[in-house]
C-alpha cells in the first residue's frame, strides 16, 4: 500500500541530497536514525532518574524486575 505525501520542493531536494536509492529509502533511513536517537535519549533519562533514587528504592525496583524475570522464565 502506498500513499502520496506533499512536501515542498526544498524538502524534496533535501531528501534527494542524502543520496538514497529512492526517496522512500532515504526517508526510512532518516526515521530509523531518529528512532534510535530517541531510544537512547529515553534510556539516558531513565538512567539519570534511577541515579536520583535511594539505595532502598533501587533495591525495590531490582526486586520487582527479578519477579518479572522469574515469571517469564521457561516461556519460549
Amino acid at each position: 500500500m502506498a500513499t502520496t505525501v506533499k512536501v515542498s520542493v526544498e524538502t524534496r531536494d533535501r531528501i534527494k541530497a542524502f543520496g538514497g536509492a529512492t526517496l522512500e529509502d532515504t526517508i526510512i533511513e532518516a526515521l530509523d536514525a531518529l528512532e534510535e536517537r530517541e531510544f537512547w535519549a529515553q534510556a539516558e533519562r531513565a538512567a539519570a532518574w534511577r541515579e536520583t533514587l535511594s539505595d532502598e528504592q533501587r533495591a525495590a525496583i531490582r526486586a520487582r524486575e527479578a519477579e518479572i524475570d522469574a515469571a517469564f522464565d521457561g516461556i519460549e
